[in-house]
């Protein structure tokens, strides 16, 4: 799962957070149904629209209860399914993730005349975490390295993008275990059958 104060970019929701219907009010879904509410950002809500209609929640993943980080990888910060974990799903998990993807538009990299920062916010987080990283590698031991981590996950939860900087420590488990556990809403169960 991903931390619920994110949308389901992973794009830090800073102020005027977007109360997303998963199901959309205007095609039926309950408009104070405490189960038709997400936090989203403003990107996600609005390529979502009115797409998802009443019935329609199960034809997606959703962060606040699926796994929404395995179906996606990140090559140099940028979304794109992966097919190889979803090869190993059953059919109606890979098609909620891939429907997921479309309807928010995961992979969309904006012209200069659109609004949507996702992309651009997306790819400063990915190159804060490859220097945090260069930075680590030449970290010495003791309480150089304590610090080092304390704020290189500080600089993460700021940045947000999660899986960008999960993608830049895939081969460090001591910094993938801080930053689980440092975005909170994170299910540290869904990392640890992996």
């Amino acid at each position: 799962m991903r931390p619920v104060n994110k949308g389901k970019c992973e794009l830090p929701v800073r102020h005027v957070p977007e109360v997303e219907h998963i199901e959309a009010k205007a095609k039926g879904g309950g408009l104070t149904d405490w189960d038709n509410l997400l936090l989203s950002c403003k990107y996600c809500n609005t390529r979502k629209g009115t797409k998802a209609a009443k019935g329609d929640r199960g034809k997606y993943l959703w962060p606040d209860e699926d796994d929404t980080f395995h179906p996606y990888q990140y090559s140099s910060g940028a979304p794109q399914i992966n097919e190889a974990f979803l090869a190993d799903q059953d059919k109606t998990y890979s098609e909620r993730a891939k429907r997921l993807f479309a309807l928010v538009g995961l992979g969309n990299r904006p012209s200069y005349k659109e609004k949507d920062r996702r992309f651009l916010a997306r790819n400063e987080a990915y190159n804060h975490a490859l220097l945090s990283k260069e930075g680590w590698d030449k970290v010495g031991e003791g309480k150089d390295k304590e610090i080092y981590l304390e704020l290189m996950i500080r600089l993460a939860q700021s940045t947000g993008f999660f899986s960008s900087w999960m993608e830049v420590f895939k081969d460090d488990e001591e910094v993938k275990k801080a930053l689980i556990q440092g975005f909170r809403g994170t299910r540290e169960s869904v990392f640890e059958k992996r």
